[in-house]
């Protein structure tokens, strides 16, 4: 497994992780309606303010994580932290991937708003498309290294 193909792994279980401890108080507060009264907006925004600082900090203990897993149980001892330009264009697909989901979501969200939906619905429709945006282009990555479509 190539250094950029890990790299790829433990950031989709660092996002999953991430949305899932992070992101579900968010759900749950929506839900119960938390964010309903006159500091609701305000309240949302300081629970996706940890969402972004935990979804950081996941991320790279996952990285690190990932990387001394994959040395151990393979027993390479110097394991390869080269990225050529394949693993460039890939990146840059999946940068694509994620746009264009974001896109998706923003422009869902801005139809919301347009149908009469409250502002919470259009920042949870952005943040949903955030997440799955982010999710898409590790599951691109993965695949192609995987599979090489």
């Amino acid at each position: 497994m190539a250094f950029e193909e890990r790299n790829a792994w433990s950031a989709l279980i660092a996002c999953v992780i991430s949305f899932g401890i992070f992101g579900r108080p968010i759900w749950v507060g929506t839900a119960q309606g938390r964010y309903a009264d006159t500091n609701g907006l305000s309240i949302w925004a300081w629970d996706v303010i940890w969402l972004i600082g935990g979804g950081i900090a996941v991320g790279i203990a996952v990285v690190i994580a990932f990387q001394i897993a994959f040395a151990i149980l393979t027993r390479t001892p110097k394991p390869q932290f080269i990225s050529d330009e394949r693993d460039l264009m890939i990146n840059r697909r999946g940068a694509l991937v994620t746009l264009v989901v974001i896109s998706a979501g923003f422009i869902l969200a801005v139809g919301l708003l347009a149908w009469g939906m409250s502002a919470l619905a259009a920042l949870n429709t952005i943040l949903a498309g955030m997440a799955a945006g982010a999710i898409a282009a590790e599951i691109y990555r993965v695949a192609i290294y995987r599979f090489g479509f």
